[in-house]
């Protein structure tokens, strides 16, 4: 009799316990809320995991459960969007975002899904990359990567002064970082403010960076100035590419681009091989 009220008392004390605090933890604000608004002006707002939310910096403490959900949810399909796993891509990459909020490579892969599409699409599974990226960023502030890959993909989607911003917060948490330095210039130079854009550039280059989109721009708003050195050999690659051209005119006045020894180049910054490289 006193066993089977202590077993009654027991499950008393269960049902008191669920009843009073099951309320309260589905009312509990959530450790990775949505935050922020989409590029149409919506709020962000999505569902919220069965187990977590994990920091994806938090390793090795959260190994075990990573490896369960990109078992699972993201392989090299979803993260490419060629095929999903258990659902679309996108509702993969949504499961695996909702447990690891700030995981990077999900992260890219949703903002690859974005930035392929003009507008986010109805019948989509998921949430536009933005909502994802401001949720990373306020779930997990220490991290540095949703800050930058944020900054790019507002950069893309032309919204320059919020991507200026984020990058500028990145480079308080990587300063060093060669290629934020890279991106934040140029989002400097779609601003037009080409001073700024330039002392960021001209130490990259000093230091031997050979991606020409920066440094084109530069030329081309006139604001990069170059060596009486640069402007010596750039005047005697010229003179040596008319010559050639001179001389395969004589050899054969009828050929192809013989008719015109014209230069290509427009200026000292444009006559080095990785100027054609195709970067931003």
């Amino acid at each position: 009799m006193l066993q089977a009220s202590s077993r009654s008392l027991s499950a008393l004390f269960i049902i008191a316990i669920y009843g009073v605090l099951a309320p309260a933890v589905v009312l509990a604000k959530p450790a990775a809320p949505w935050v922020g608004k989409t590029l149409s002006g919506k709020q962000c707002a999505g569902g919220q995991p069965t187990t977590g939310p994990f920091d994806y910096l938090n390793m090795p403490a959260n190994a075990g459960m990573l490896r369960v959900v990109e078992e699972n949810h993201f392989n090299r399909n979803v993260e490419t969007l060629a095929k999903g796993m258990s659902s679309t891509p996108m509702g993969d990459i949504d499961f695996t975002l909702l447990a690891f909020p700030n995981h990077h490579r999900a992260l890219q892969s949703a903002m690859n899904f974005s930035m392929q599409r003009k507008q986010w699409p109805a019948d989509s599974k998921g949430h536009p990359a933005e909502c994802y990226l401001q949720r990373a960023i306020n779930f997990s502030p220490r991290d540095p990567v949703p800050v930058k890959l944020y900054g790019y993909y507002m950069h893309r989607k032309g919204k320059l002064e919020v991507a200026l911003q984020a990058n500028q917060r990145a480079l308080t948490m990587q300063p060093a970082d060669v290629m934020l330095r890279y991106n934040t210039a140029l989002i400097l130079v779609d601003l037009k403010r080409y001073d700024e854009a330039l002392a960021l550039a001209q130490p990259l280059y000093k230091a031997g960076l050979t991606l020409p989109g920066l440094k084109n721009k530069l030329v081309k708003a006139g604001v990069w100035e170059y060596s009486p050195e640069q402007v010596a050999a750039y005047i005697k690659a010229l003179e040596a590419q008319a010559a050639k051209k001179a001389a395969a005119a004589a050899a054969d006045p009828n050929a192809p681009g013989t008719q015109n020894p014209a230069t290509e180049q427009d200026s000292p910054g444009e006559s080095t091989p990785e100027s054609h490289s195709g970067d931003q």
